[in-house]
């Protein structure tokens, strides 16, 4: 079938125009004529043979506006005739970062990759833990799709926890359409961890309903990770249970196992390595049979050749414009033609090119953080006609060098973690971009190492800081135990009239004394562990919180060794009392100065808290990744304490409304449902 029809017929009826246009430009040249003749010229001017071009170009324009096109076709609308529904595991062990950034993120980013592939299948998507949740029917609507990955968390279900099964009843009884058995596919990305399913009905369910199905095995399997979780006042720390801290990784033979047990099962342990899901696709549906749909329930495509049409009419009328008396001037029309076409991707080229090599040059001069900046604008500026995909690849690669660098430059772990993962992230872009950037991959291995590296310094600190805390209080309760004897002690040195008296209060006055005195140097040596504790490794003269009271306790000291002296002779008592007081007041001096720095502590764990919102919210919109990221902030924070709605809200206004409705709503499921789960995670 190789007709030629016009799609947009009613667009001929300009081509009624062309009359009246042919009598005005006829009535302009004879009136142009005749004015020449009356001044007496007679020179040619080509006039008609212009005019002509002209009223050529106008139809051959209008016939390229009415969309000429040949060879017909119809296309099914299901084209490719596959169903795919994306089945992605949110419980709690999916948040270990052992894949960069979580395995939840990757595995949302391999949904989006594979959106980007697909242009023909229909698409589900469904997430699970301890129960299963229908985020998006089938449908052709991607972005749809993309908007509903998005809100996709841990806090999507029910119930935490593992269960397969959940996920395939909920697919085969709700998703899924009867009739089309072997032209649909599941693919379940999980990290294992099952804790409920029945293996065996799973099995019978998808062999029953002829449902191929894809097993994405994501994690280390050799390594466990920790699992990172927010309490409900928003701080990040790592999930226990039963008082020890749970580490999680691939459970790579249960899935084998469970791949085992079915011909329509296949399992790929991807572990932590990038991926192109929309590709892995690919290889696996390449072989598998298509639903064949109706023709007349299909769409017709046409071959277009309005092109042909166009750039004819575009030369008619550059002609009629440089055809002149003395014949056809083209030289600078034509020049000048050239130069347009040319000169502005030359332009976009050449300014990119000079951009990159400007942010080379600030890399290499050591200005990471300005490195940075140009790097990503680079990479966000970049597009086809400017830049290959190995040249986006270099851009997400320097790019990371430099994030390195930044981080390796840090005075914490803590700071020198947020750039790290940054980092990690622009590798990943660049092997994204580029497979064959075999560095992007050895550089993904190392910054891997140096993000547990850092992970293990920080959690090495923590527990630094829990002892260190531990020890703090128990000074504390030992100066204000000294401070409290001290002061009983001196109340009771007065002076007696009693000769006999005064000999037994001597001996035990003395004897309590020296034991205060034991006791404060057994505080000064628990005051220089601590300050030990708290040096910085390679700086031996700093000063630490206990430089100052360290002072205070040895003069203390040494107040109450002269006081213990003058206790042996009851006429210099009073001068012993003012010794005591003295020691009093130094003890009084510690707990003061203890007391001012643990007011201070709760800042510098804000510093670090700030830091993790802002890698979790971070513009890790890398456009090479084609990422969608999570929505600015959490609509849910407050809802508890949300207004009436105001009235005539925008379309948006609702919808983003409804989603923090919607947050809200699964977070007061999952705080309730979590305390009937044993394992919720």
């Amino acid at each position: 079938m190789n007709e030629f029809v016009f799609q947009w017929p009613a667009v001929l009826a300009l081509l009624l125009a062309s009359i009246p246009l042919v009598w005005l430009l006829a009535h302009a040249r004879k009136q142009r004529r005749l004015l020449i003749e009356a001044m007496g010229g007679g020179h040619p001017t080509h006039r008609k043979l212009r005019d002509i071009l002209r009223v050529s170009a106008f139809i051959l324009l209008v016939l390229a506006l009415a969309r000429p096109s040949y060879a017909p076709r119809t296309e099914s609308i299901s084209r490719s005739g596959r169903d795919v529904v994306f089945a992605i595991d949110v419980s709690q062990s999916m948040l270990a970062e052992d894949a960069p950034s979580s395995r939840l993120e990757v595995a949302k980013q391999g949904v989006r990759d594979a959106l980007n592939t697909f242009s023909n299948e229909r698409v589900g998507l469904v997430v699970y833990a301890g129960s299963a949740s229908i985020l998006c029917p089938l449908t052709y609507d991607y972005d749809f799709v993309r908007y509903m990955l998005d809100q996709t968390s841990t806090r999507t279900v029910d119930f935490g926890g593992t269960t397969v099964q959940a996920a395939v009843e909920k697919v085969v009884d709700q998703v899924f359409i009867d009739g089309r058995k072997d032209v649909q596919d599941l693919i379940v990305m999980t990290d294992g961890g099952d804790h409920d399913s029945v293996v065996t009905k799973t099995i019978e369910l998808l062999n029953e309903k002829g449902i191929d199905t894809l097993l994405i095995g994501l994690g280390s399997p050799h390594q466990g990770a920790p699992i990172k979780i927010k309490d409900a006042e928003g701080n990040t720390k790592l999930l226990q249970y039963q008082g020890s801290t749970v580490y999680t990784k691939l459970e790579d033979a249960a899935l084998r196992d469970f791949a085992a047990q079915s011909n329509r099962v296949d399992y790929l342990p991807l572990g932590t390595q990038p991926f192109n899901l929309g590709q892995i696709y690919i290889e696996y549906a390449q072989d598998k049979p298509v639903d064949s749909t109706d023709s007349d329930n299909g769409i017709i495509i046409y071959q277009e050749v309005a092109l042909f049409f166009l750039i004819p009419a575009l030369l008619l009328l550059l002609l009629s414009e440089r055809w002149g008396a003395r014949g056809l001037k083209m030289g600078p029309a034509a020049a000048v033609l050239a130069m347009l076409m040319i000169l502005p991707k030359l332009d976009a080229a050449t300014d990119f090119q000079n951009q990159y090599e400007s942010a080379i040059s600030t890399f290499k001069t050591g200005a990471y953080e300005e490195a940075v900046a140009l790097f990503a604008e680079l990479q966000q500026n970049a597009s086809d006609s400017t830049a290959s995909t190995e040249q986006i690849a270099a851009i997400q690669f320097n790019r990371g060098l430099a994030l390195i660098a930044q981080s390796t430059a840090q005075e914490t772990p803590q700071a020198a973690l947020s750039f790290a993962r940054e980092a990690q992230l622009a590798f990943l872009a660049a092997k994204r971009s580029d497979p064959s950037l075999n560095r992007a991959g050895v550089r993904l291995q190392m910054t891997a190492k140096t993000i547990s590296n850092l992970n293990a310094q920080i959690a090495e600190m923590e527990e630094q800081n829990e002892l260190v805390n531990e020890k703090m209080k128990t000074l504390i309760a030992l100066l204000q135990a000294l401070l409290k004897a001290q002061t009983e002690l001196r109340e009771q040195v007065i002076e007696q009239e009693s000769a006999s008296n005064a000999t037994q209060q001597i001996k035990a006055f003395l004897s309590s004394q020296n034991q205060l005195r034991s006791d404060s140097k057994a505080i000064q040596l628990l005051m220089e562990e601590l300050d030990q504790m708290m040096k910085v490794e390679g700086i031996e003269t700093e000063e630490t919180l206990m430089t100052e009271p360290i002072r205070h306790i040895m003069r203390a000291q040494v107040s109450q060794e002269t006081a213990a002296m003058h206790l042996k002779q009851v006429d210099k008592w009073p001068l012993s009392r003012e010794l005591q007081l003295d020691a009093e007041h130094l003890v009084e001096q510690i707990l003061k100065l203890l007391e001012s720095n643990s007011q201070q502590d709760p800042s510098d764990n804000e510093d670090w808290e700030g830091y993790d919102e802002d890698y979790d919210y971070m513009a890790e919109s890398d456009q090479s990744m084609s990422s969608s990221e999570a929505m600015d902030g959490d609509f849910a924070a407050n809802s508890e304490m949300q207004e009436l709605p105001i009235p005539n809200y925008s379309a948006e206004d609702i919808l983003m409304e409804e989603q923090g409705n919607q947050q809200f709503r699964q977070q007061k499921r999952a705080s309730v449902n979590a305390a009937k789960v044993e394992k919720d995670f």
